[in-house]
């Protein structure tokens, strides 16, 4: 039976890692909401959501493997492929520094849902701010092309990434938002962030290799499912989600944040949960 329960809890998550990681809401804060409700804390809670999360990149990678091999055939110099690994590179350095230096830190805030609720409701605030900029008259027109990028586009993304080490703030969100702020189009942005994404949640992976702990082959079983699951959702949910960049703003987000860390906060202090 507690096998049973395993099972159901890897598949609520992947399912809810596959539709949050790369939407602009938090797949973290949203791990950590339903691993506080679902009672599912602990070591290999964290092996789990690191697994799950690497299903969910593994389906940007296969979305955009023509894009992705096109641009490991074009790596000499002048061509296009070089020119977007040195912006992924330039892009995942500041967030790389900090997470090494602050490390424990981070960790630290994992468990916290009032971290989550806070970082909700700034991460909205941001997302709205950045949206709003993009639409000012005075700044030309924005860039919707990789091609397009430039390295001071890429390391003010990758600063803004930084700020994803917050649980609740949404890797996603923030550098959306960095990429807005640098006139990048929504759909470029988000684009540019799914291919930050890959060697960012690859390195997770790596990094957290020599700490998953695996105590059965239940938890094994489970391990593979949150993976599957997360993947398949995953793979739906980007290919909906460009294609809602082309028709809708960000607003929608913007009012799901706000509403989801404000209940957040309500919650804790009422004492329903604890924060």
């Amino acid at each position: 039976m507690l096998g049973f329960y395993l099972i159901f809890k890897a598949i609520i998550l992947g399912i809810v890692e596959g539709l949050t990681e790369f939407l602009p809401v938090s797949s973290t804060g949203h791990l950590i909401i339903f691993g506080h409700f679902l009672d599912f804390r602990g070591t290999f809670a964290t092996s789990f959501q690191v697994m799950i999360q690497l299903g969910a990149v593994l389906a940007i990678v296969v979305l955009y493997r023509e894009r992705i091999f096109g641009a490991f055939r074009n790596l000499g110099k002048g061509q296009w492929g070089r020119s977007l690994a040195i912006n992924i590179i330039v892009g995942i350095i500041p967030a790389f520094i900090l997470a090494v230096l602050l490390k424990d830190t981070i960790k630290s805030l994992f468990d916290s849902v009032i971290v989550v609720a806070v970082s909700l409701i700034v991460g909205a605030i941001l997302l709205y701010v950045a949206e709003k900029y993009t639409k000012g008259k005075l700044l030309g027109e924005k860039k919707d092309v990789l091609e397009d990028l430039t390295i001071k586009d890429s390391l003010v993304v990758g600063l803004f990434q930084c700020l994803a080490l917050v649980p609740g703030m949404s890797r996603s969100g923030s550098t959306i938002s960095g990429g807005l702020f640098r006139r990048l189009s929504p759909r470029l942005a988000a684009e540019f962030s799914f291919f930050l994404a890959i060697p960012i949640m690859f390195g997770a992976f790596v990094f957290e290799l020599n700490d998953l702990v695996i105590g059965n082959s239940i938890e094994i079983v489970a391990l593979i499912v949150g993976f599957v699951v997360s993947f398949v959702v995953a793979y739906f949910v980007v290919k909906v989600f460009v294609d809602f960049l082309g028709k809708h703003s960000y607003a929608g987000f913007v009012i799901y944040r706000t509403i989801v860390g404000i209940v957040l906060l309500i919650l804790i202090l009422t004492g329903i949960i604890n924060g």
